[in-house]
């Protein structure tokens, strides 16, 4: 896969992870672009909340096919037939503005996004028939002129409007996660260009039932962002508005804004999300990182900033190959950065400028690099021939890399700095037999060579497991049960009725205690139940449960395998929000379980 990064925005929005493009500006106004030239590519990414914690069943679209996000907010479309140059991945979780990423794809190539939804709240309300203003405490000012309001309908509408408003910082560290698209836009011409962007606002009205209103024809709504202090001094006196289109999956030129003071005020007919940004001159650049061993880095973030505007930032992934590309400002100075995981500068040098297309390769030192190396098998022990293994650390981050021919992997990732332990979760598929194995807990050093144990990718493999994931992070209570300690048994009453069922699990470590339970009914079938109960503890000596009243309405658990025919695994998963007891703290559990019933 090859990550096109975005373009520069005023934080420069070229490397952005998975606002991707390797395209120059068109100079020829009257050229337009081709979004319906498709390729057989693979999408995969990772929806995360504003803190960072994954979201479960988000519905993701793109093109004609729909997939929704598993408890770990991952989702996947796999060698489907999508857009060459616009392949628009869409997001719809409720209570959460849409998410929206658009990539160039490659033909054989798996694109990797990470997306994070920005919540939907009420930000203030006005009544339809004299306006007001409505205002973010950040940035972002809405100003709605009397008597404005209509339904989907068009028919006049005179109650209390509803406005939800979200500010896009383009300062942000997190810009490429929340920036809709991926910063190309259509001018009025119809020709495409590179944008730079000084802000962003989204606006959402609706009525006391929820149901959205629009501006009435003939009317305006003046909108108004600061700009932030770092961009004050390059931004220009009046600057196009573009806004977000997500039928087309585009920014679209409609209108201009003129700076006032320490804001931009525009005035626009209508809302989604509106862009301040200039359109500007590109070469495209391609950068591929290696660790000083020769290995490919993937998934590592590569940040690119103007020398002449310090707060001008940007950043996006490296694929699998290492290599991430896109538009960069022409014949101009640059600063390249590498982080690690945690937004630490881990390498930087001074780059360009550059007046063509171009590539560079930047090395790492090996200090900074985990390198995991391993084998896959399959079901019959045989090296398997082609597969992917799955690398999670935690807070939404997953790595893959391809196992080859001969069923070994090598994947390179960059730790964050001053980290001494890594937790890690792998997993494998099959691609063949699309099976997928159980998964390999274990830890890693800030630096270094992982040897994993030998992975199988069989879906009838005989280990067994209970993980839970809280507030992002894995917690390793059970893994490969059949090798903990003095694993005691899987509890199930009454065993195989369509009754209530309760499954335990607790391992003995000299006293030492991990114990986790969940209590639903079934009927033997796969589908979704309600969870009744859920606790765990980890205790020494003295037994002190930590018992999670949920918070969350309805909880289900939904089995994904079981059969009534036995001995047979139950396999599953549930998500939960709760207040553990007795420390009062609210958290968000995801357990997922794969147990045999004997």
């Amino acid at each position: 896969m090859q990550n096109k990064l975005l373009l520069i925005i005023t934080v420069l929005s070229l490397f952005i992870f998975s606002c991707r493009k390797n395209d120059t500006v068109i100079d020829n106004p009257s050229e337009t672009t081709d979004d319906a030239s498709t390729v057989t590519t693979t999408i995969k990414g990772v929806v995360v909340n504003e803190n960072e914690i994954p979201v479960m069943g988000a519905t993701v679209t793109v093109g004609t096919f729909t997939v929704t996000t598993d408890a770990r907010g991952i989702f996947e479309f796999r060698n489907k037939a999508l857009s060459k140059n616009n392949a628009h991945v869409k997001v719809l979780k409720s209570g959460y503005f849409n998410g929206n990423r658009s990539l160039m794809t490659n033909a054989g190539k798996t694109q990797l996004v990470r997306i994070k939804l920005l919540p939907k709240t009420i930000t203030g309300t006005i009544n339809a028939a004299s306006g007001g203003t409505v205002s973010l405490s950040t940035s972002g000012k809405v100003v709605f002129p009397t008597n404005a309001f209509v339904d989907a309908n068009g028919a006049a509408y005179n109650g209390t409007v509803n406005v939800a408003m979200a500010w896009i910082n383009p300062t942000a560290a997190d810009l490429g996660q929340i920036v809709p698209g991926d910063l190309r836009g259509i001018n009025t011409a119809g020709g495409e260009r590179a944008l730079e962007t000084y802000g962003m606002l989204g606006v959402e009205i609706t009525n006391t039932a929820g149901q959205q209103l629009k501006i009435a024809t003939g009317k305006t709504a003046e909108i108004r962002m600061s700009i932030p202090a770092a961009l004050q001094a390059s931004a220009p006196a009046t600057i196009p508005l573009w806004n977000f289109d997500e039928a087309t999956g585009r920014w679209k030129e409609e209108g201009t804004a003129t700076k006032t003071g320490t804001e931009y005020i525009g005035t626009v007919k209508h809302f989604s999300f509106w862009n301040l940004d200039a359109p500007f001159q590109t070469v495209n650049l391609c950068v591929k990182v290696i660790s000083s061993n020769g290995q490919n880095v993937s998934n590592t973030q590569v940040k690119i900033r103007r020398s002449t505007i310090p707060a001008a930032s940007s950043c996006g992934n490296t694929d699998s190959l290492g290599v991430v590309c896109g538009l960069v400002p022409q014949n101009e100075a640059l600063i390249l950065e590498v982080l690690d995981r945690c937004g630490n500068v881990v390498h930087t040098q001074n780059i360009g400028p550059y007046n063509t297309n171009a590539s560079i390769t930047i090395i790492l030192p090996i200090n900074n690099v985990i390198t995991f190396t391993g084998t896959v098998v399959g079901c019959n022990n045989i090296p398997i021939t082609s597969g992917v293994v799955y690398l999670s650390t935690g807070n939404g981050y997953y790595d893959n890399a391809v196992v080859g021919a001969n069923g070994t992997y090598t994947l390179n990732i960059v730790n964050c700095t001053g980290s001494n332990i890594v937790n890690y979760t792998i997993y494998a598929l099959d691609n063949l037999t699309q099976q997928l194995s159980a998964p390999t807990y274990g830890t890693a050093s800030t630096s270094g060579n992982v040897s994993v144990s030998t992975i199988q990718a069989c879906g009838t493999s005989p280990i067994q497991y209970i993980d839970m994931t809280v507030n992002g992070s894995t917690q390793l209570w059970v893994s490969s049960i059949n090798q903990v300690g003095a694993f005691h048994n899987v509890i199930v009453n009454p065993p195989y009725t369509a009754a209530t069922s309760f499954f335990g699990i607790r391992t003995d470590l000299i006293y030492n205690y991990k114990e986790i339970g969940f209590h639903f009914s079934h009927n033997n079938t796969i589908g979704t139940y309600p969870l009744s109960s859920f606790k765990f503890n980890l205790f020494s000596y003295i037994p002190s449960d930590l018992q999670v009243t949920t918070t969350t309405q309805n909880p289900q658990v939904t089995i994904t395998n079981i059969s009534a025919t036995l001995p047979s695994f139950v396999e599953g998963y549930f998500s939960i929000s709760g207040i553990e007891l007795p420390s009062n703290q609210t958290k968000n559990y995801y357990v997922r379980f794969k147990i045999l019933r004997t």
